[in-house]
């Protein structure tokens, strides 16, 4: 009878481990959405992914802290959830604004629930400064209009117009503002000078 129950639960164990397993793996191998620009399709995917987390169990203790990012998500949320609903809707539509949408991509946003606006505000406030550092190593507006106004020539002025037509279509609305009427100024009066030589 002691054999039997020896042998109970050795076989018990290995599925105890088996689904212990499991649910490591499910941890591990959990999607984390991370936002580098929103575009109506990835918020739609991202509020449809919230909606699922809530059904899923928590992440084994092992993966508690497998990531600051993960905290900070957190906290900013927290963070969120202290502001009126009325400073949400002013941050949403700032967000609005900054993601270059139109009025018929904006529509179907509008019309979420707030607690989903807010997490979409947070997921976005999050997302920007996530991607300061990443822009402090690349070119900032103003260091732009720098070099436009160094009179760069041949390869160096060339490289500095790549880059600046790189950075005017993938950084956010705010970006562009930044480097302005100045910026703007600056690339006419270049394309004015080249214009002259090639006539001279």
């Amino acid at each position: 009878m002691d054999h039997q129950t020896g042998s109970s639960a050795s076989a018990a164990g290995p599925k105890k481990d088996k689904k212990s397993k499991k649910s490591y793996d499910d941890g591990d191998g959990k999607k984390k959405f991370t936002l580098k620009r929103l575009i109506p399709d990835e918020l739609e995917r991202f509020t449809s992914m919230r909606k699922k987390e809530k059904e899923k169990p928590g992440p084994p203790p092992g993966h508690r802290h497998s990531s600051a990012a993960s905290y900070e998500i957190s906290a900013q949320s927290g963070m969120m959830n202290d502001h009126s609903d009325e400073y949400v809707l002013e941050l949403f539509e700032q967000m609005l604004v900054d993601m270059n949408l139109n009025e018929e991509k904006q529509q179907p946003l509008r019309q979420k629930d707030i607690l989903i606006k807010r997490e979409m505000v947070s997921q976005y406030l999050h997302t920007s400064k996530a991607g300061q550092s990443q822009k402090e190593s690349s070119k900032s507006a103003m260091m732009y209009i720098q070099e436009l106004k160094a009179d760069y020539r041949d390869s160096q002025l060339l490289s500095c117009l790549e880059s600046l037509r790189v950075s005017l279509n993938n950084n956010p609305v705010s970006w562009v503002q930044n480097f302005g009427d100045e910026g703007l100024a600056l690339l006419l009066n270049l394309l004015r000078k080249l214009q002259e030589e090639e006539c001279t």
